[in-house]
């Protein structure tokens, strides 16, 4: 029997609020049994869909989850006999993964999914809270620790990132697809349903995401209060929660938009594709999932021209790109979006047919077999 040990330092309620955590059950085409284990917490019971079950280690304080994730995590996975293990935690890696290492031998597939020097750019704080440079040395230990770097054959940026890198050029492993960039099965059967939009007079614009601060939905909200001055029509849809939500809802008041923004909470996958069809723009500060879920829904994208979108996103061809934390350009190339109508259909087929390239259910098992079978 194959089973599969996907480990993370998060909490598995905050994973639930997002509402896609069940992606997850596509790696059930590869293996027989998949545990997803958080290593932060308090005491939430295994949740079990198909073949893949969450289970949270964590008792309650960070500081102590932390302190013993290597011996629970090791203990948890005594009771697999045979495992691969994965994980996308660039931080913690090295620490999480201790016990496993030294006393079963594992071997880490590590699976990034952020480009955190990408990102600390921006934000200019660390995502633990410690000082950035302590930090940057978890994250290199993390590096050191993993035994395969698993990325995709489009990324580009993390392509050439890890192979700058001395000790880590060797492990990289460059595959079709990887499953974190994939959408749920409750999407892709609504995407298979014929969706009509329903006739209204408003022009929708819409973010999909966490509500952090790294994710920059705050330069949504000063776009838009830019965009509504010349787009009198102009709305925008805000999917997704965080601890940033009622800052955002502050500042829509403060620019005299709340009218004309809605925070609609968390929504089921399900449901996603409903909204995509429904709106006239997606806008990506920093995005990963919900981007490519607005490409299969045929949705045009304005986004920031980051490193890690630089594999797919081409500026002028299959979306507007402009760069990080510059509002007025971000205005200004959603306006275009809005009032070309031919601009906005050349950009959303285009990026579409990308994303049937990549991103189609299709894909899912040649490149877990690409990434595992090897192993």
């Amino acid at each position: 029997m194959k089973e599969l040990i996907l480990f993370t330092v998060t909490d598995i309620r905050n994973m639930l609020k997002k509402g896609n955590v069940w992606y997850l059950r596509h790696y059930e085409r590869y293996f027989d049994k998949v545990y997803v284990v958080y290593i932060l917490g308090n005491g939430q019971k295994p949740i079990t869909n198909g073949n893949t079950t969450l289970v949270t280690l964590g008792t309650g304080n960070r500081i102590k989850n932390l302190f013993l994730a290597p011996y629970r995590l090791y203990r948890f996975a005594r009771k697999i006999k045979q495992a691969s293990y994965l994980t996308a935690d660039p931080l913690f890696l090295w620490w999480t993964s201790f016990f496993l290492k030294r006393l079963f031998g594992a071997k880490i597939f590590f699976m990034p999914v952020s480009m955190p020097e990408e990102i600390y750019k921006f934000s200019k704080k660390s995502f633990s809270g410690v000082p950035l440079w302590l930090e940057r040395v978890f994250l290199r230990l993390s590096i050191m620790a993993a035994d395969n770097i698993i990325v995709t054959r489009n990324d580009n940026a993390f392509i050439e990132y890890f192979s700058s890198i001395k000790y880590a050029r060797n492990k990289v492993r460059v595959v079709d697809m990887i499953v974190e960039e994939m959408p749920t099965e409750e999407f892709y059967q609504s995407l298979d349903q014929e969706t009509i939009r329903p006739p209204i007079n408003e022009r929708i614009l819409l973010y999909v995401g966490r509500l952090h601060r790294e994710k920059m939905v705050d330069d949504i909200i000063k776009a838009f209060a830019c965009v509504q001055k010349r787009v009198l029509n102009a709305k925008l849809r805000i999917i997704g929660d965080g601890v940033e939500r009622k800052n955002l809802e502050d500042m829509a008041i403060k620019l005299g938009i709340k009218d004309k923004v809605d925070f609609l909470g968390p929504k089921p996958n399900s449901e996603l594709v409903r909204y995509y069809k429904s709106a006239d723009v997606f806008v990506s500060p920093l995005t990963g999932s919900s981007l490519r879920e607005s490409a299969l829904c045929k949705l045009p994208v304005v986004a920031y021209k980051l490193a890690w979108v630089a594999g797919f996103l081409v500026h002028e061809k299959n979306s507007l790109l402009v760069a990080s934390g510059d509002i007025e350009g971000l205005a200004e190339q959603i306006i275009r979006v809005l009032e070309d109508k031919e601009l906005a259909k050349n950009l959303s087929e285009t990026l579409y047919q990308y994303a049937l390239e990549r991103w189609h259910v299709s894909k899912i098992e040649a490149g877990l077999e690409q990434t595992f079978a090897a192993s």
